[in-house]
């Protein structure tokens, strides 16, 4: 069954962009605007109040000056790795597998909760630009830089999926071509991004959400009422075994469990919203502590219900193709495009509707690829171009010069990931699996070196460097052995005998017996990152103790958690000291990027490294 745009279907799609770009404007002139507003107003009581800083330097395009309120944050926080590919791959997850993802919530309050007590703070405390500004103080220049490259390359690689993944399904199913889709959104994507900067992307988020949250929610409420009501639906997806009791097997190299969901999937998670650049800029970016801790906390509940709300799209999915799998009647080619092809179905010869969840799919996508163009350009600005000029030049740039790269490394990160995103157009979809799997491949050693550094103290830059690199391999090793050498996927049974006589074949798709092989190839890919993590702690130890250690050359506390400074002072005398106690209170110095990490740490203000006394520390700071 074909299925096409009408011209009200695009200009819905069309509008969407034009809001997206609106906002990148309005907040690159925020500060005229207001001004100009503010001579318009005769009465002093309604004047509106004005920024202290200028919304046009480097920190504002960043950071946004620091200010941003919970809100946004909160909603960018969610929006930021709610992908295209993710919405559509858990639909296609409940679809395929039943409900048993829905465990994914306990991995959620576990990471979530970890990322805000253990993680943040240290990031918060240091006010940095960059994530990757703490492995410079903590290691040296070599881990940072280091690092800061495998980002690069992961976030690039994830970004161009983000625009060509969305397009390839779409295409396939309602005949828009791939090469529209990409180029519109990849282009009003980094207008916005350039121009506005993170405050730009933070409020886009926001209306993207708003986006997501209403279209998944109508397509759910129609469906349920198209297969008879709730009841008839849990009746044919219990028949189905979509919801039958979760698999308790400890056995890791089973795909998913209720083992691989908790604890896997928390592992996963934590690499994601604990130190990726991406999400820390936008803690990094709150007015204080306590919002910024708020801001990942509360996702709990959301991305719970959003969850929630995704697999029951799968469930719909399912009860309505039920006797017919639209992927064995090769109605669809693969399983990621059952829920834009549901909707293709639900509302056929209805005018903008379609064109209204074509929205959401590609809001979904754009929130990845401005959250991803903003941090990207933050990191080759602030890791990488800076420090080889003060390394060249032995001086910074100025703040206009910064301001102006910002926004030209914006420019230049989204055409390139427009122009990857043409690459896989060429290579075809079979690089979607590789390259998916490359992107949780490094996310697990960026993590097990933050890990390293915040959490055992003993561990030196050549420690770090080795694990950071051994965990690399052993990612990258598992991920491309999983790909030539794949183990049962356990999918759940698919019918056809219910589809028209057009359809000539009674394929029936039964599911598959598991039984796991021992292959270390064959491990549950959620388990990818906690792996790296224990190789890197493994391998960093003992390269440590290679070169004694940081005994010389004691760790300062700020660059500890705060747990972490706990668990050791209770440590029996024996123990060799391997950090110090740093001053409080110091007076702050703003040239701290051409310092090394000892006098970086002796000259900013800390309030109360153990407590949270977020209203004072806020306003010593702003």
């Amino acid at each position: 069954m074909a299925f096409t745009f009408g011209w009200s279907d695009y200009l819905i799609f069309a509008l969407l962009l034009v809001v997206y770009a609106l906002i990148g404007i309005y907040q690159r002139f925020h500060d005229p605007i207001v001004r100009k507003l503010n001579r318009l107003c005769c009465n002093e009581k309604w004047k509106l109040k004005e920024h202290s800083l200028s919304d046009n330097t480097a920190e504002a395009l960043t950071l946004g000056n620091r200010r941003l309120t919970l809100f946004p944050i909160m909603s960018s926080v969610m929006a930021s790795f709610l992908s295209a590919v993710s919405l559509m791959g858990t639909a296609s997850e409940a679809y395929l597998y039943g409900f048993q993802f829905i465990l994914m919530i306990v991995a959620y309050f576990i990471a979530f909760s970890v990322a805000a007590e253990v993680y943040m703070p240290v990031f918060y405390k240091l006010r940095l630009v960059s994530a990757h500004e703490y492995l410079e103080l903590r290691f040296g220049k070599a881990v940072r830089w280091t690092t800061s490259l495998v980002y690069c390359f992961q976030m690039i690689v994830y970004i161009a999926l983000a625009l060509y993944a969305p397009a390839l399904a779409f295409s396939q199913v309602s005949g828009l071509p791939i090469w529209v889709s990409v180029l519109s959104t990849g282009l009003v994507t980094t207008f916005y991004t350039a121009l506005g900067g993170i405050r730009a992307v933070v409020w886009t988020d926001v209306v993207q959400l708003v986006f997501l949250t209403t279209g998944l929610l109508t397509v759910v409420s129609v469906g349920v009422v198209r297969v008879g009501g709730m009841e008839q639906l849990w009746r044919v997806a219990y028949e189905g075994l979509r919801v039958q009791s979760f698999d308790v097997d400890p056995n890791p190299f089973k795909r998913h469990t209720i083992w691989t969901l908790m604890i896997g999937g928390a592992g996963m998670v934590l690499s994601i919203y604990a130190t990726n650049q991406t999400q820390v800029q936008r803690y990094l970016a709150c007015r204080d502590l306590r919002t910024a801790q708020l801001s990942i906390l509360l996702n709990i509940p959301l991305n719970a219900l959003f969850l929630f709300v995704q697999l029951m799209a799968g469930l719909v999915s399912y009860v309505y193709f039920a006797g017919c799998d639209p992927i064995s009647s090769g109605s669809v080619s693969k399983s990621d495009q059952i829920l834009p092809y549901i909707v293709m179905v639900l509302f056929d010869g209805i005018p903008v509707i379609r064109g209204l969840f074509l929205s959401v799919i590609f809001a979904a996508a754009i929130s990845t690829v401005s959250s991803g163009v903003n941090s990207l350009a933050t990191v080759l600005l602030e890791d990488i171009f800076r420090p080889l000029l003060l390394f060249v030049r032995k001086r910074d740039i100025s703040e206009r010069k910064r301001s102006l790269l910002a926004v030209i490394f914006s420019i230049v990160v989204g055409l390139c990931t427009i122009g990857m995103s043409f690459v896989f157009m060429v290579m075809g979809p079979r690089v979607l699996q590789f390259s998916f799997s490359l992107f949780g491949a490094v996310g697990g050693p960026i993590l097990a070196v933050f890990t390293l550094g915040m959490v055992i103290p003993c561990v030196n830059w050549q420690g770090a460097l080795a694990g950071l690199l051994c965990s690399l391999a052993v990612g990258l090793g598992l991920t491309v052995g999983g790909i030539l050498y794949p183990g049962t996927s356990g999918r759940l049974p698919l019918s056809t005998e219910n589809c028209t006589a057009g359809f000539n074949s009674s394929i029936v798709s039964i599911a598959k017996t598991i039984d796991p092989s021992w292959s270390i190839f064959h491990l549950s890919y959620l388990y990818y990152t906690l792996v790296c993590v224990c190789t890197a702690i493994v391998i960093a130890i003992p390269f440590s103790a290679i070169f004694k250690f940081n005994t010389k050359h004691l760790v300062p506390g700020q660059l500890l958690a705060w747990q972490t400074r706990a668990i050791y002072r209770r440590l029996p005398s024996c123990f060799p000291n391997q950090w110090e106690e740093t001053p409080q209170r110091q007076p702050r110095d703003d040239l701290y990027r051409s310092m090394d990490s000892t006098t970086f740490l002796t000259t900013r203000t800390f309030k109360d490294v153990d407590g949270i006394d977020n209203e004072q520390f806020s306003e010593e700071w702003n």
